[in-house]
Order: structure tokens, then C-alpha cells, then sequence
């Protein structure tokens, strides 16, 4: 990777890591459930989008979880074990984020969405520097 990749690669793996740890925050203070797990839906679109730069490869202005985790599968077969991961992560994008009805989630899930989050964070990282 040249340095300004290595950098905008960097970059994309903070802003996934600020999003992961602000959903913790919010899991611990008891914050807005809602909010929560948009962070982690926002920590796995980053990660893999870091991913894509890393590997030189555009891809669309899009939030579809399971469209980038495809785009990924074509560089590394092995992004195909998350698909059950990203699915359930994936409706968080506009479910939790705008009206009619203020959407509240259990503890568990939350709890299970920062815990499949930080899986795919770590398996992306790791791959980014494979």
C-alpha cells in the first residue's frame, strides 16, 4: 500500500473504532438503543469499506451491509463466513434511524450486535493487514 493509502486505510479503522466504542458507551450508560446499534451497524460499514480501500477497490456510496461484505468476498472467500453477522446488523441503518415509531431494543441484542460488530471489525482488521 503507498503511505496515502496506508493513511486513508487508517483513517477508515478509527471511525470504525470511535463507532464501536461510542455503541459501548451507550450499551453501559443504558443510552438510546436505538442509537446504539446504528453505531454498530456504522462500525461494520466502515471496516469494510477500509477493507475495499485497502485493496485498491471502489465501491458504491451505499450503507447495504450485505452488498460490501460481497464486494469483500470477491477479494477474500473467507468474508463469507460473517453473512450471518452482517445480516443481522444490516437493518439497523434505516430501522434504527428515522420515524414513524421510536424503535426500542432488548438488552440481549444490543448486546449481541456490539459482540458481532467487534467480530467483524477484528476478522476485517486482521485481513486488511494479511
Amino acid at each position: 500500500m503507498s503511505k496515502n493509502n496506508i493513511n486513508l486505510v487508517k483513517e477508515w479503522i478509527i471511525k470504525a473504532q470511535n463507532d464501536l466504542e461510542s455503541a459501548k458507551i451507550l450499551y453501559r450508560e443504558n443510552g438510546p438503543t436505538d442509537s446504539l446499534c446504528f453505531h454498530c451497524h456504522q462500525t461494520v460499514e466502515k471496516i469494510l469499506k477500509g477493507f475495499l480501500v485497502s485493496r485498491k477497490k471502489e465501491f458504491p456510496k451505499i450503507h447495504d451491509l450485505i452488498l460490501l461484505l460481497k464486494l469483500c468476498n470477491k477479494i477474500n472467500k473467507n468474508f463469507k463466513n460473517l453473512e450471518e453477522e452482517t445480516s443481522f446488523l444490516n437493518r439497523y441503518y434505516i430501522e434504527a434511524r428515522y420515524p414513524p415509531e421510536i424503535t426500542t431494543y432488548p438488552k440481549k441484542e444490543c448486546r449481541e450486535a456490539i459482540e458481532f460488530a467487534e467480530k467483524i471489525t477484528q476478522f476485517t482488521i486482521n485481513k486488511i493487514y494479511a
